[in-house]
């Protein structure tokens, strides 16, 4: 057991060589299941001008409160003191957060309830409750609902009546609450393209969805396997960017069920196209300790190029942009690479083709995608 948790470690070693934080340390941090030895190790062998970027680290990754966690595990006198008082004020106030953000989406569960709309919850508290059963583990920004098409207008207009301002299409804020109204898991509605790489109908997943609730209120549940798949095409949506959504899905896998759950995900990739894109978020879960079955560890065979992407994502070295180019390679055919291609330049323009006018503001586009990936480069060597 220790040997695979130091060989975790050095496998995350390379992610940064000049950076005082050791990287497998975050590793271990945010393992479902780190070797205790090892973890005493590498927090022994931290060095006090290691704990601010450390520090520093983990909030970027958002596993501050999962560290903190994970840490309780090791007698008190072996952390430092500035590390361990700080993750724990840090704690305290992720689970007051949450507890807060849990009351007010609780009156809009409530109400959409009487209302008659069916509702689910993605990812946020649901995966807070449900994965972690800790409110000062996950971190999260707003609240994803999935409501079925024709519902959208009446769920919309009830949020409204509850307070909530629309601020974007779909969005909705009332102070700190943050609700974003979805109709479709993969947001397609802005990508049409992403129908190739994986089909997921809103109204399958309801058909699949049990009764249960979030944050004490009534909602629907979705299927096991359903919101594991999500869970992982999240993850390469936002280019395995945060450790927090590397470590949900590994998380998720090391509960009792979760092979099971692995398993039955991987079937259904198979049948709606994203199979391989699965054994790629398993493979980077796998890096933080997750337990994989056979066939959770049977990877499809990989091109070159989406070789070298997951070598540096398993690395904790990804780079903006490279979960596109991993769904565009995943894609059969040039064909509908291209379209994704072109859904990616044009995200709120549902054509497959770009006209003359799509055409006019590519510059600006493909300029507005280099400053962002550039904005998140540097936040990432900030974190270092």
């Amino acid at each position: 057991m220790r040997a695979r948790a130091l060989n975790q470690v050095e496998s995350f070693e390379a992610a940064n060589s000049s950076s005082p934080v050791p990287a497998g340390l975050l590793g271990l941090l945010a393992s479902p299941r780190p070797d205790r030895t090892a973890l005493r190790d590498a927090i022994a062998a931290l060095r006090a001008q290691a704990v601010p970027p450390l520090l520093e680290a983990l909030r970027f990754h958002r596993i501050d409160g999962l560290a903190c966690r994970t840490l309780n595990a090791l007698p008190p006198e072996t952390i430092d003191p500035w590390l361990r008082s700080t993750l724990k004020r840090r704690s305290q106030k992720l689970a007051a957060a949450t507890l807060a953000q849990g009351l007010a989406l609780a009156e809009v569960l409530d109400a959409l309830h009487h209302a008659r709309i069916p509702v689910m919850v993605m990812r946020g508290l649901r995966s807070a409750e449900a994965i972690y059963e800790d409110p000062s583990v996950r971190p999260f920004e707003d609240h994803d609902l999935l409501v079925l098409p024709g519902d959208r207008p009446r769920a919309a207009t009830l949020l409204e009546r509850q307070g909530l301002e629309p601020i974007s299409p779909g969005l909705f804020r009332r102070g700190g609450l943050l609700i974003d109204l979805h109709v479709d898991p993969l947001g397609a509605a802005r990508r049409p393209a992403r129908t190739l790489l994986l089909r997921m109908p809103a109204e399958e997943l309801f058909e699949r969805a049990a009764p249960g609730s979030v944050a004490g209120a009534p909602s629907l549940l979705m299927d096991p396997a359903d919101e594991l798949l999500l869970l992982a095409i999240h993850v390469v949506k936002h280019s395995f960017d945060r450790l927090i959504r590397i470590a949900d899905v590994a998380h998720l896998l090391a509960l009792p069920e979760g092979a099971v759950q692995g398993e039955a995900a991987l079937r259904r990739a198979e049948l709606s196209g994203g199979r391989r894109i699965l054994h790629w978020v398993f493979a980077a879960a796998g890096t933080l300790g997750a337990p994989l079955s056979r066939e959770l560890r049977a990877a499809p065979e990989a091109g070159p190029i989406d070789s070298i992407i997951m070598r540096r994502i398993v690395r904790l070295r990804t780079f903006p942009y490279a979960g596109e180019i991993l769904m565009t390679l995943a894609i059969p055919g040039w064909g509908g690479r291209l379209r994704f291609l072109i859904d990616a330049l044009f995200p709120s323009l549902p054509a497959p083709r770009p006209s003359w006018r799509q055409a006019v503001v590519l510059p600006a586009r493909t300029a507005a995608i280099v400053r962002q990936a550039a904005a998140q480069i540097r936040t990432r060597r900030g974190a270092r």
